[in-house]
């Protein structure tokens, strides 16, 4: 072999030396990136971890609100309706009282009316017969007078 095929060799040997340090520099990179990932990962799979806990306890959280709603609803429903019977019920009370009062009133002015129908009555006949009277004394007056 001659001496430029050995200075090719040479050269082409530094160029695989400085390929193979690129690579090697790439590579301890490349191992750098991956461990970086993998903190990363590792960070990110605790946060889920932490979050996925979080959205359990708001879960639990919100049911037991609903369920406390709920019961909530319900009571109010039957207090609601426990209002309203004795609501009605005071209506239906005050109805009746009123009518048995309307009765009574009713009652005591037929009374009333039959009371002041006979006493216009009787003073009606009294009426008539100081009528009566004054006439039959007008007209034998003056056959009284002349005599």
């Amino acid at each position: 072999m001659a001496d430029s095929d050995i200075q090719k060799l040479n050269t082409q040997l530094q160029v695989l030396k400085n390929e193979v340090g690129q690579v090697s520099t790439v590579n301890s990179k490349l191992d750098q990136a991956i461990d970086k990932l993998t903190d990363i990962s590792a960070s990110i799979k605790s946060m889920l971890a932490v979050h996925e806990e979080k959205l359990a306890k708001q879960e639990e959280i919100d049911k037991a609100i609903f369920n406390l709603l709920e019961n909530r609803r319900v009571e109010s429903d039957n207090k609601f309706e426990d209002i309203h019977g004795r609501l009605n019920k005071s209506v239906d009370n005050l109805r009746q009282e009123v009518e048995l009062s309307e009765k009574r009133l009713m009652c005591e002015i037929k009374t009333l009316a039959s009371n002041l129908d006979g006493r216009i009555g009787v003073f009606e006949k009294y009426r008539y017969i100081i009528i009566g009277a004054s006439i039959i004394i007008g007209l034998s007056m003056p056959s009284i007078l002349s005599v």
